[in-house]
Formats: structure tokens, C-alpha cells, sequence
């Protein structure tokens, strides 16, 4: 189980970006997490996977102190090294798990693993990393904006790999701006507004989300929206 309390963070000890969040999250489960742009999603993944620090409050994981070796973190845009292969870049982290192959797991996911990576496209790129992410054998897997920038098949197996770390016992934490990715596969989605998880929606209450949202947004902006009716 992941828990944070009292969790705030700031850049450069000015500007707040979270305050005093609160969160739980049930291990074996697939947990969703929304916000608009520039709502803290980011920063929090990052200071889970012990990325960046943060001002105060805690976050364990299993009732002690969570570290980097729980936490395996799929960013929205990966660094790859020039001039490695595919399979040279996944070998790198093969030594984590040994269970780990390759070619069986390629077989899913059918990336050329013999081409220089500086020649993928950005979902190939997305793949190859996702499978990084995998040979780390973490507890934890947080995947930011996984669906960003791959095809239809893509998405699919992506899903369909999600389902299966979910059966393996993995906890999940996906950030997406695509609402129907998230609904389909998570037990819970958690709404980060006003510096704070303003509510967790359970599966019974996905079909709110959405309108719940989108009616705050209206809300904030009914004056500027009253005014653009008149000039357009």
C-alpha cells in the first residue's frame, strides 16, 4: 500500500505547488490520476519515484519510508543514449529481472530491437520504454501519460499488459488526459485540484467524473465564457 500524508512541495521554496495531499493507494490495484495542466500531477510521480524532493509531509510504502527500488516510473517523455539499438538499450536493465526476456516479450510489443533507437518513431520510443519499465520488476509502476503519442494497437497492448501487472500483484498509479483510458482499466481515479486530491472516484462513480470536472471548470470561468459569447 502506498500512503502520503500531509504531502507539500514547492520549487525553489516560492512557488506551492501541493499542499498538505493526502492519498492512499490499495496495493494490486490499478489507481488513475487527473488534473489539468499544471496541477502538480508530474511533480507528485516524480517524488514518489524519489525524483525530485519535496518540503514536507511522508510517503511509505508498506509502512516504511519509500525508496527508488519500489518504484519503477514511466515518464512522458524518455531519454534514450545515441547510437543504442532496441535490444542494447533494454539490456542495460535486464540485469534487474531475471525472468526477463526479451524476444518473448517483443513478441507483444514488435519493435524492430535491431535498429539504432535514434530512428523510432515517439510511440515506438513509448513501447521501448514501457518494457524498461517492466524488466525493473518494481512493486510500484507509475506510468505518466502512457498513451501519449502511441497508435490504436498501441493503446491496446498497453491496456492488456496494465491488466496483467494488475494480475501479477503490481500497484499501478496512470496519469492520462484521455478520460476513457483511464475508466477502462482502474479501480479508482484520484482528481488533483486546488493544490490537493480533491476527491477519489471509485468505478461506481467513474460516470461523474467527467461532468464533475467539467462543471468546476465552467464554474471558474463563467465570466470570461459570458463575456465570449458576446464578441464571437
Amino acid at each position: 500500500m502506498l500512503q502520503i500524508e500531509g504531502f507539500s512541495l514547492s520549487y525553489q521554496q516560492k512557488d506551492s505547488v501541493l499542499e498538505n495531499l493526502d492519498l492512499t493507494l490499495h496495493a494490486g490495484q490499478v489507481h488513475g490520476l487527473v488534473g489539468v495542466n499544471g496541477s502538480g500531477k508530474t511533480s507528485l510521480l516524480r517524488a514518489i519515484s524519489s525524483e525530485v524532493a519535496f518540503d514536507k509531509g511522508q510517503i511509505w510504502w508498506d509502512k516504511k519510508k519509500i525508496t527508488y527500488k519500489e518504484v519503477a516510473l514511466l515518464e512522458t517523455s524518455n531519454y534514450f543514449y545515441h547510437y543504442l539499438t532496441g535490444k542494447e538499450y533494454l539490456q542495460i536493465f535486464q540485469t534487474y529481472h531475471q525472468q526477463f526476456d526479451i524476444e518473448t516479450i517483443n513478441a507483444i510489443f514488435q519493435l524492430p530491437l535491431h535498429q539504432l533507437v535514434d530512428n523510432y518513431s515517439t510511440g515506438m520510443k513509448k513501447k521501448l520504454a514501457f518494457m524498461a519499465i517492466l524488466s525493473l520488476d518494481r512493486p510500484l509502476i507509475i506510468l505518466d501519460e502512457p498513451f501519449n503519442g502511441i497508435d490504436i494497437e498501441g493503446s491496446f497492448v498497453f491496456r492488456k499488459m496494465i491488466q496483467l501487472l494488475k494480475e501479477k500483484g503490481k500497484t499501478l498509479l496512470i496519469t492520462s488526459h484521455i478520460f476513457e483510458s483511464l475508466t477502462a482499466i482502474c479501480d479508482q481515479i484520484h482528481y488533483l485540484s486546488g493544490k490537493k486530491i480533491s476527491k477519489s472516484y471509485t468505478k461506481a462513480e467513474f460516470g461523474d467524473l467527467q461532468d464533475d470536472i467539467f462543471h468546476l471548470l465552467d464554474k471558474q470561468n463563467e465570466r470570461e465564457w459570458a463575456e465570449v459569447s458576446k464578441v464571437i
